[in-house]
């Protein structure tokens, strides 16, 4: 079952426009994240913290190291969170983000200022809208989507992406 168009093998004009299109289409949302009102100031390490829905603007590196960090939506499953990264977003081993209270990740947006790096072992919730490169490590599972605009999204065969 296919959803959506197939291309035949040798449509390369309209595999590169649709491309073309995809890489606007993420820059008008990464510079729209970056755009939006901050409610909140957060930085360093956020594991181990619960955040309510909202507007988070980071200064330099943010980082979710050691343990969880849980986003709850209050019981409203079209609680949003944007992350505003200035600078790179990683998390490490066993530094995973939990949802709590009907939080989606399809509502969750990480929009890094440079690279982002997804530790070994993490469990991920949200997309991801890099100026540079994201790295997963070994073993990382993300529920979401990795987009890079300026180098590469680096995966290794035990990584598990699932849509949102």
């Amino acid at each position: 079952i296919v959803n959506g168009k197939t291309y035949a093998a040798d449509d390369g004009a309209a595999v590169a426009a649709m491309l073309k299109q995809a890489k606007l289409d993420l820059v008008a949302a990464y510079l729209y994240a970056a755009g939006l009102p901050a409610s909140a100031t957060i930085s360093g390490n956020q594991g181990g913290k619960t955040l309510a829905p909202g507007i988070y603007k980071s200064t330099p590196t943010l980082s979710v190291d050691g343990s969880q960090l849980t986003l709850d939506a209050q019981g409203d499953p079209n609680a949003y969170w944007v992350f505003q990264v200035a600078s790179t977003f990683k998390t490490t081993t066993g530094g995973s983000i939990v949802l709590a209270g009907g939080a989606q990740a399809k509502n969750i947006f990480w929009q890094v200022g440079s690279s982002a790096t997804i530790g070994t072992y993490t469990t991920f919730y949200g997309n991801i809208m890099a100026l540079q490169s994201i790295t997963m490590d070994p073993y990382a599972v993300a529920t979401g989507r990795m987009l890079a605009q300026n180098a590469a999204v680096v995966m290794t065969s035990t990584n598990i992406i699932n849509k949102p």
